[in-house]
């Protein structure tokens, strides 16, 4: 096969080339736009129960997604707070209609819409508060007009003696009444005049009631403005200095990433041309953007700068770094062509097969060159080295080809296998980086092997360059290093065990950070957030991280909210119960209760009558005065005196009762009457409608009682209750996460939150780092001792491998870095790097253990190869320095931690691994 590439590069050199700009033009009319995904669910595998859950709760979790426009006063100049506030809606009201004309937004608003249903007034006046005065009212409400009850007998207020004096009548009509059934009619009168006195000694404290009633109204009045302010109040903050208008999206996915750009650069648009406006230019605003759909714009945006910015700069760099290492412009030029080619067939591969690239995919571009430009740089040293040998240029492509191919095909495909055991994976981030770079290692060596040698050859056609290109030479300064490895092996050996022991007691502190803020791209919107966030405190304002809850019953709902409620992190809670009394169970039984004023309300009804007819009354009770004066008379006449004396003290009571009535002030009394039956008249039509929401149990119908508006972001089509938990935005650190989601599960499984993915992803990932890795491993292992046939020369070339990797986590810990979400696929990539060395420094030895002894193959091959590895070493630490320059925090944190370990790894090929190879064949060579 490899004869046949020599041939075919040889002999057909420019089809090679022609074929090659073939396929980038394809490439690059194919790649553009490049697809770039910001959202931690993209991680997430495809048929994982989160996003299965997602996809069912999705309309109702979206339903608080919004786009944010924060208007702030900057200086407010001393002005009150309804100052502020008036000059912040003029700006509003500038905004608003530039960004109801962007098609992606379906409405604007800066107070929320909902208001209360007039029938349904009382239920939205009760609170503890209220219910507890309510209650005490009631009681003493009872008490108090229980003095106008007749007891078991009953008689009309408004006509309280009209029964009895007809009864009298009917007995003196009669032929004859006997003493019995007068006394009996005498002592029921007597009873009703107690009743009447009792009520017309109580009438006075009627103002009292009445003062009672009316704070309870103006309380209720009170309960019922807060409810209506979260119900239709504007979003102000509590200073006033801030005022966020809500622009709901006609497409509610925020994690759409092309229509969250969309929207953002329209609602940016619409932001630029306010702030040419006069309102805004007379007073100290600011303007800025929020939200979901904005944070993950401005990440999409900012990954795709890093992306770029880490791939020039890289580039750069290795240019910079292939001069120094090679001395010639036209060598390094000519080396970075086939990178060049590998970077866009790399991408071309990565939008076939998955797509383009997701968070964890972005920096692959600066991975691919850091990893293809060593295929080259090996090539070009071998090709060089056989050119100062006086070889032609055919033959030292011959020779290249023939000796190195194998090498660097075997490096390939170890580097390539252990990206593979990444498709094995849970993470489908991580299955998406095993299919775009096992397979974008092996096509970008096969564009350096054949296009390389291709361009070489053409190259010395047209130039007819006969002499050759001769490179700075490190020979005699690798030589050196490797010499004094050589001497001071065994000292070197155990200083390296020690250091190795040391590096594993770090390593087994260190700990996973799944931390999202340590992976998500610093922007501007989150910080805008978190402004708002302290401004408008723990109130349902906030547009932090939340979770969505979904109790069935209001029961279940109550012991839900009470367990959030006992958790630190969780700062605001919003429900139907926001709106509705807190003691549902209550709330029915006060209802229940305040059926019992409608007698009450009958009462107060008989009394105003008699107040209104005052002078009929007195006329009436004069004439049963008179009529009880005829009784006596001829109760005395006829000796009964039992029922004279009876008589006599029933008149008495009468013209008490005469006086008193007549003593009242009538007009007041019935100001006060007339009040007192409007407050009940207002409780008992607020009872009704009630009574179907309470029929059935506590409260399982009351979303009839809600505004439209909340009962479509509060309630699902299924009948189940939506209760949202705002929580700190500390709750995407690892061990707040993990502590949350435990204390949740105890209240309640049915809950989703975007937090929940992190977790989902941290458990994910710890497993997918312990499987990829031993994959790696044993694939590594297999492919060596296929490809070197030595398991002792297998395990020689990973030593600076495993060496490496421990150093690394112990530099790690000495640096405070830990594992998160993009820096723990540094384990199959060191593994592939790090193999790759070792694997180059041992095939050259094997080969240069044919002519020369022991020390001379080792200072030969380690020589010469070693300027290869140090060369593609630094020019790798160079790709991932650039991505210090990243503004994402997780690509900077994998940056330092690849300089580690292929740093580490660099150095203990050339220092530790030729005198552990002396060591392992110094007894054969005695």
């Amino acid at each position: 096969m490899l004869e046949y590439i020599y041939r075919l590069v040889r002999y057909r050199a420019y089809w090679v080339i022609g074929v090659v700009l073939v396929l980038v033009a394809l490439v690059l009319a194919y790649i553009f736009p490049f697809p770039i995904r910001s959202s931690l669910m993209d991680l997430l595998p495809q048929n994982d129960p989160l996003i299965e859950e997602y996809k069912r709760r999705e309309e109702t979790v979206n339903s608080t997604q919004y786009l944010t426009v924060v208007l702030s006063l900057e200086a407010d100049g001393g002005l009150q707070k309804a100052e502020k506030e008036e000059r912040l809606l003029k700006l509003a009201g500038v905004i608003e209609p530039l960004l109801s004309e962007i098609p992606e937004i379906e409405s604007v608003n800066y107070r929320a819409e909902a208001s209360i249903p007039e029938k349904y007034e009382l239920l939205y006046s009760l609170n503890d508060e209220t219910l507890g005065k309510v209650r005490s009212l009631e009681a003493d409400l009872e008490s108090f007009f229980r003095e106008f009850d007749s007891g078991s007998e009953g008689f009309a207020l408004e006509d309280p003696y009209g029964d009895l004096r007809s009864r009298f009548q009917e007995l003196e009509a009669g032929d004859g009444v006997s003493e019995e059934r007068l006394m009996d009619l005498l002592d029921r009168l007597g009873a009703r005049n107690e009743t009447v006195l009792a009520g017309l000694g109580s009438i006075e404290r009627l103002d009292e009631w009445e003062k009672r009633l009316d704070t309870l109204m103006g309380e209720f009045r009170e309960v019922r403005q807060r409810r209506k302010e979260t119900l239709g109040g504007r979003y102000f903050s509590p200073d006033g200095n801030t005022l966020l208008m809500r622009a709901r999206p006609s497409h509610p996915e925020s994690h759409n990433i092309k229509f969250s750009r969309k929207l953002t650069d329209a609602a940016r648009a619409a932001v630029r041309e306010a702030r040419r406006s006069q309102v805004f230019k007379s007073g100290d605003y600011e303007i800025d953007l929020t939200g979901s759909f904005v944070t993950n714009a401005e990440r999409n945006s900012a990954l795709r700068v890093d992306m770029l910015r880490t791939t020039i700069i890289s580039s750069v760099a290795v240019m910079i770094a292939f001069f120094f290492a090679l001395g010639s412009l036209f060598y390094s030029a000519l080396v970075a062509l086939p990178l060049i080619v590998a970077v866009l067939f790399a991408l071309g591969w990565a939008k076939f097969s998955v797509g383009g690239f997701n968070l964890l995919t972005t920096f692959l571009p600066a991975l691919v060159l850091g990893l293809s430009i060593d295929y080259g740089i090996h090539l070009l040293f071998r090709f060089s080295e056989e050119r100062l040998a006086e070889h032609s240029v055919s033959e030292a492509i011959k020779i290249t080809i023939m000796k190195k191919g194998k090498g660097i095909f075997i490096a390939a495909l170890t580097t390539a296998a252990v990206f593979t055991t990444l498709i094995f994976s849970r993470s489908q981030g991580l299955v998406e980086m095993g299919i775009i770079t096992s397979l974008g290692i092996m096509i970008s060596f096969l564009v350096y092997l054949f296009l390389l040698p291709a361009l070489i050859i053409s190259f010395q056609r047209w130039r007819r360059r006969k002499r050759a290109v001769e490179l700075f030479d490190y020979r005699d300064k690798l030589g050196y290093v490797v010499d004094k490895s050589l001497k001071y092996g065994k000292s070197l050996l155990v200083v390296s065990a020690i250091l190795s022991i040391l590096a594993l007691v770090g390593a087994l502190q260190l700990d996973f950070q799944f931390t999202s803020n340590s992976v998500s791209t610093e922007v501007e919107s989150v910080r805008v957030q978190e402004r708002v966030q302290n401004n408008f405190g723990s109130s349902d304002m906030t547009i932090g991280p939340s979770f969505v809850f979904f109790p069935d019953s209001l029961e279940e709902m109550e012991k839900l909210e009470s367990g959030l409620g006992g958790i630190d992190i969780v700062n605001s809670i919003r429900s139907l119960r926001d709106y509705l009394p807190e003691d549902l169970g209550a709330a029915r039984e006060t209802t229940d209760r305040l059926e019992q004023l409608k007698k009450l309300d009958g009462s107060l009804a008989g009394l105003e009558g008699i107040l209104k007819n005052r002078k009929s009354h007195v006329e009436e009770l004069e004439g049963l005065i008179g009529d009880l004066s005829s009784a006596q008379l001829t109760s005395t006449l006829s000796s009964r005196s039992r029922t004279t004396v009876r008589l006599n003290e029933l008149i008495d009571q009468l013209l008490e009762i005469r006086a008193e009535l007549l003593g009242l002030d009538r007009a007041a009394k019935l100001e006060t009457i007339r009040g007192l039956r409007h407050h009940l008249e207002y409780l008992e039509e607020g009872i009704a409608p009630l009574e179907g929401i309470f029929s059935d149990g506590v409260g399982e119908d009351l979303v009839e009682a809600l505004p439209e508006k909340v009962r479509s972001t509060l309630t699902t089509e299924a009948g189940e209750y939506v209760v949202f938990a705002g929580v700190e935005k500390s709750i995407y650190e690892s061990e707040n996460l993990n502590r949350f989601v435990s204390q949740a599960s105890r209240l309640s499984e049915d809950y989703f939150g975007l937090p929940l993915i992190q977790y989902k992803l941290e458990g994910h990932i710890r497993h997918d780092f312990i499987v990829s890795t031993t994959l790696a491993v044993l694939m590594i292992s297999l492919l060596l001792y296929r490809g070197i046939s030595s398991i002792k020369l297998s395990l020689l070339a990973v030593i600076p491998l495993v060496v490496g990797y421990l150093w690394m986590l112990g530099g790690m810990k000495l640096m405070g870095m830990n594992f998160n979400f993009i820096n723990i696929i540094i384990s199959p990539l060191l593994i592939g790097i790090g193999v790759d060395d070792g694997l180059h420094l041992i095939y050259r030895w094997r080969e240069e253990s044919d002519r020369d002894g022991l020390i001379d193959s080792i200072l030969s091959a380690f020589s010469r190869t070693g300027l290869a590895v140090v060369t593609t070493s630094i020019t790798t630490i160079v790709v991932f320095g650039s991505l210090f320059l990243a503004r994402t925090p997780g690509l900077r944190i994998l940056g330092g931690t690849a300089l580690l370990g292929i740093g580490f790894a660099m150095v203990l090929s050339l220092t530790v691994l030729p005198a552990a190879l002396y060591l392992a064949f110094s007894r054969n060579e005695k």
